[in-house]
Order: C-alpha cells, then sequence, then structure tokens
C-alpha cells in the first residue's frame, strides 16, 4: 500500500496531541493563525465572486438516456471531523460508502440504508494542522481506499472548514476542495468555503464559514440573504455549521450567554435571514453524538463530530434543556460509557509516552536549582525537607524563578470556564508536581546517608537528577492523568484536554439522511462502537470496490457492525 501512486504515505496513526513537539508545532499554528486570521482573511481576498455559484439544484436528475425527470427522494451523508488516524477515518469511510448498508436499532428493528447522493465534510477534515501532505495522508488517502472511482450517477461532496482547516488560511483546504473537480469517487463544484443546495420538496442545505470562531463575514450574510430570498414560503432548511453554537452557548455562564446571542452573526442567520425555516442543526467540533430536539420534535439540533478524530467526552456537558426549549434525547457514548472511559487517564503515561518529556525536565530543573541554592540540608522526615526546600527556593532567584514559571505554566493550562477552578485547580495541580519533586530528592537523600555518601556529592547529585528525569518522566505524566481524571469526573472541566490525550478511535458515528417521497426527512446515526484494526488488502480489487476490507477477527466481533445508536429520527415535513 505506502509507496504506489495512490497511497504515497503510511496509514497514519492517531495523533499525539501531548507529544512535545507536536505541542509546539500546534502552538505555532494556533498563534500564528490566531494573529493574522483577522486581517488575512481568505474569505475577503478570495477574487472569485459569490454569486456565480450562487446554489446547487438536486431538484432533478439526468438518467444515462440523457431524459431530466424530477427528483422524488434523496439521500446525503454528513461526516464531520475526519483525517485523524487511519482505521478510524478508513472506517468511517468504508462503512459510509457501502452501496447499501443493514443497520439494527435499539428497537429491534433493522433498516436498510443506501449510500449518499451528497456527501457533505462537516469540518475539520484533517489534524492536527493542514498541509497537503496532511491532507493526502490522513484524508484522501483512506477515502480513496474506499471509494477511489464511481460510476454514473456520481455522488457530489460539499465540504466547510472548520477551525483546524483554517491554521493554514485555507490554503491546502481550497487547493483540495475548491480548486478540483473530483475528490475520489465524488464530483466537486463549490468554489468558496460555503455553499447552498436545493433538495426535493423544497428542502435546502447550507454550508457555512466560521473561520476562526469569528463567526460568518458580511460577504456570506449577503450570499444567504440572497439565497433566502429564492426559498419559497415552505422552505425548510437543513444548516451545517462547524461550531455547534447552540451549545457554546448553553455551556457558558448566563451573563456570557446573552453576550454570545447577541453578538453572533449565526443567530442572525438563523432567526432573521433564514426566519425559522431551520430544522436541522449539523455540527462537529465536538467528536461524539449528542441530539437535542424542540418539545414537538420539528426541530433538531446535532452535534456529530465522530468522522474519525479522537472521541470527546458526553458526560461532562449539561444534560438541562437549551435556552431555546431543546431537550437533550440522545448521546453517544451514553453517559456511564464515557465516564467510564475517563478511568484511562490513570495509565497517561502509556497513552501519551513523550508527554513524560515535558514533566522530566520540569522536576529535573527544579531540583537542580534547588540543590544548587543550599548545601547545609539537614535531611530529616519528608516534612522538615520540605521546609528545607521551601527555605532554599526563597533565597535563590533562579529557584524561585523555575519554581514560579512552573506555577504561571499550571495556571495557563488550567480550565478557563471558571476563574475559582483556575486558581484552585492549577495551584493544586502546581503543588502536587513540585511535591513530588520534593519527596523524590528526599528519597534520593536518605538513600544517600544508607550508601554513606557525602550530601551533595558527585554520587549523591548523579543519582538525584536521574532520579528527578526519570520520576519525572513517570510520576509527573501519572499526576497529569490523575488530575485530569478528577477534573473531568469530579467537576466536568478539560473536556478535550482529558480525552486528546488518549486518542480513542472507536464510538465513531456518521448520519444518513433521507428525504422521502412524502417530503419528510429521515435522519440514521449509525455509529460503529469499535473500529476494526486490523484490515485485508484487497489486490485485485475493482477501482469502483474497497482496497482494504476488515479482517476476520474484527468481522467476528460484534462490535465492530455498524448500528443505530438510537432509532431513526423523523422530521415531519409540516
Amino acid at each position: 500500500m505506502p509507496g504506489t501512486p495512490q497511497f504515497p504515505y503510511a496509514p497514519a496513526r492517531m495523533v499525539r496531541w501531548y507529544g512535545p513537539l507536536q505541542l509546539l508545532q500546534t502552538g505555532r499554528r494556533v498563534w500564528l493563525s490566531t494573529i493574522l486570521g483577522a486581517d488575512f482573511d481568505r474569505r475577503q481576498i478570495d477574487p472569485r465572486t459569490s454569486e456565480a455559484y450562487a446554489r446547487f439544484d438536486f431538484t432533478t436528475r439526468t438518467l444515462v438516456t440523457g431524459e431530466v425527470v424530477a427528483r422524488e427522494e434523496i439521500v446525503l451523508d454528513y461526516i464531520a471531523d475526519t483525517g485523524d488516524g487511519w482505521d478510524s477515518t478508513y472506517a468511517i469511510a468504508y462503512t459510509a460508502t457501502r452501496p447499501e448498508l443493514r443497520v439494527d436499532a435499539p428497537d429491534g428493528a433493522t433498516h436498510l440504508t443506501r449510500r449518499g447522493d451528497i456527501l457533505v465534510l462537516g469540518g475539520d477534515e484533517v489534524y492536527p494542522t493542514p498541509s497537503r501532505a496532511a491532507y493526502e495522508q490522513r484524508l484522501v488517502m483512506p477515502y480513496h481506499a474506499a471509494m477511489g472511482w464511481t460510476e454514473t450517477e456520481h455522488p457530489t461532496l460539499f465540504a466547510i472548514p472548520g477551525n483546524h482547516d483554517w491554521y493554514d488560511n485555507l490554503a491546502a483546504w481550497s487547493r483540495l476542495f475548491t480548486d478540483k473537480p473530483w475528490f475520489c469517487g465524488w464530483r466537486l463544484g463549490q468554489r468558496r468555503s460555503y455553499f447552498a443546495a436545493r433538495l426535493p420538496h423544497d428542502w435546502w442545505i447550507i454550508g457555512t464559514d466560521t473561520q476562526l470562531g469569528a463567526d460568518i463575514d458580511a460577504t456570506q450574510v449577503a450570499y444567504f440573504t440572497g439565497i433566502a430570498a429564492q426559498m419559497g414560503p415552505d422552505a425548510r432548511v437543513i444548516l451545517c455549521t462547524a461550531e455547534p453554537h447552540w451549545v457554546y452557548e448553553h455551556e457558558a455562564d448566563p451573563d456570557e450567554r446573552a453576550r454570545m446571542r447577541r453578538d453572533s452573526n449565526l443567530v442572525f442567520l438563523e432567526e432573521t435571514i433564514f426566519k425559522g425555516r431551520v430544522r436541522l442543526n449539523l455540527s462537529g467540533d465536538y467528536h461524539h453524538y449528542r441530539r437535542h430536539a424542540s418539545p414537538d420534535d420539528r426541530s433538531q439540533k446535532i452535534t456529530a463530530g465522530s468522522g474519525g478524530a479522537f472521541l470527546h467526552p458526553t458526560h461532562s456537558f449539561k444534560q438541562t434543556p437549551l435556552v431555546t426549549g431543546h431537550a437533550l434525547r440522545c448521546s453517544y457514548p451514553d453517559l456511564a460509557t464515557s465516564r467510564r472511559l475517563t478511568w484511562r487517564d490513570l495509565l497517561f503515561v502509556y497513552h501519551s509516552p513523550s508527554f513524560g518529556l515535558l514533566t522530566a525536565l520540569l522536576y529535573l530543573l527544579v531540583g537542580w536549582n534547588l540543590l544548587g541554592a543550599r548545601h547545609d540540608f539537614q535531611v530529616g522526615g519528608l516534612g522538615s525537607t520540605a521546609e528545607e526546600f521551601i527555605a532554599a527556593a526563597l533565597s535563590s532567584p533562579s529557584a524561585f524563578s523555575t519554581i514560579l514559571v512552573a506555577i504561571v505554566g499550571f495556571f495557563i493550562f488550567t480550565d478557563t470556564h471558571r476563574a475559582w477552578y483556575r486558581f484552585a485547580g492549577g495551584l493544586t495541580h502546581a503543588l502536587a508536581h513540585l511535591g513530588a519533586a520534593v519527596a523524590i530528592g528526599w528519597l534520593m537523600s536518605r538513600v544517600a546517608i544508607a550508601a554513606g555518601w557525602s550530601f551533595g556529592g558527585l554520587p549523591h547529585l548523579g543519582l538525584t537528577l536521574i532520579a528527578l528525569f526519570v520520576g519525572g518522566w513517570l510520576v509527573g505524566a501519572q499526576i497529569m492523568g490523575l488530575y485530569l481524571l478528577v477534573s473531568l469526573n469530579g467537576f466536568g472541566r478539560h473536556t478535550t484536554e482529558a480525552y486528546s490525550g488518549l486518542g480513542i478511535r472507536d464510538y465513531k458515528l456518521f448520519l444518513r439522511i433521507a428525504v422521502g417521497r412524502d417530503g419528510g426527512l429521515t435522519i440514521y446515526p449509525i455509529g460503529l462502537d469499535r473500529v476494526p484494526r486490523r484490515w485485508r488488502e484487497i489486490h485485485d480489487a475493482p477501482r469502483d470496490q474497497p482496497r482494504f476490507v476488515p479482517g476476520e477477527r474484527d468481522l467476528a466481533d460484534p462490535r465492530t457492525r455498524p448500528r443505530l445508536v438510537e432509532p431513526p429520527i423523523v422530521v415531519r415535513p409540516d
């Protein structure tokens, strides 16, 4: 597979978010995009106008005979937050591209679905940062392997960018989705980072570009105002955004919530431009499935960012109704499973082994500075030795500065949603690491005394520095994992940080949405409790067939079989 023209890279592993180099690279790209994003907004400087690509029309279809007939029904697939590890991304691509898919619902019913005529990629098409190589390895390769070719009628693909796609000012994303006619076996047609398409029975699908959380720009507002003018009085809208603004709003404090609604162009888009026509909100960003529905089920708000990226928890979010009255109807994974998976943070050093290098260097620097500050330690119990270390820190500017910088770093890392938690959590986390460093130093002092070594001599100093580095790697990483576990399961904080390091590739999901002959909408949330790990290559596979299929062991595992995570959701046409 790797090395061929179609597959030039090795299958990607899940992103190691806590790797030191990865943290530096991602931090640099985020910082640059945040600083320059407002001044160099690609949406404003793109010379192509929106008017030439006002909308796409799927209300008719052309038969192989050339006859144009009206569409009575259409199927679209929605996949968001793709392009992470091979197993998770390809598992969803493989499942979604089968011509027919039979899935069982929790109520025991079996439903036969067919592949979508339209595929919508709902944002964050690649991780961690965009580049041509990253898209090729983490997105194009899996989808080419799943469906590199199609016969007529070819399905169509639309994509909207997320914040990760914007980290290079949308350069690589644009080359892939707006400058080419094909993406693997799908036709492309959009020429901007947003789109509008008319579906049968006066349904419309709208894709927006919110850049780096800055809402939609004035050009988009004007574009969608023109689109709204083309809609009939009974039009119904499926609105796709890269971020679930209804969740952000719900999780915020009341004062912040009011400001968010007042300043949001997305709220303006829904309530003023589309005038209440939005019947289905779709978004990713959070890598799980959560559905909120209005009391009469006429309106649905769905977060479905489970297309390939690491899993996000569901239990750390509020379970109360949204400000709009939409109530939570389903979470995937369920709350008990989500809470249980958090306990994997107790093996943080296993899931993110290279992160220990950072805590190892921290422990080494702190201990080295303290040892160099004083040579007259009176080694006694752990408590008295801690006092000696505090005195050493206060008497040495370099030792004090090192500890202060470390504490500030933990304050910056701590979840910013609550000021009190930043103080309490950051201070507790910092003191736990400093206490562990002191304990390692004290233990090495006891070893030196037992061995008859002089305090501060070469054997004692060398052993202590080695112990600080090794202990910082192992103990420091475990303290981080324990802190994240307590923060998430105890206080509902660090939703992303507690799960990103785990790199959970299971519990993936995509939406299959069918517009029926009666004008109603049926939504099938299709999940994989476990993605296959072993793939069998089909060397002589026809070009319209998948290149890899699950191995026998994975096929025998019932957890790898696609299923509906809840019964189909029906949105009535009235």
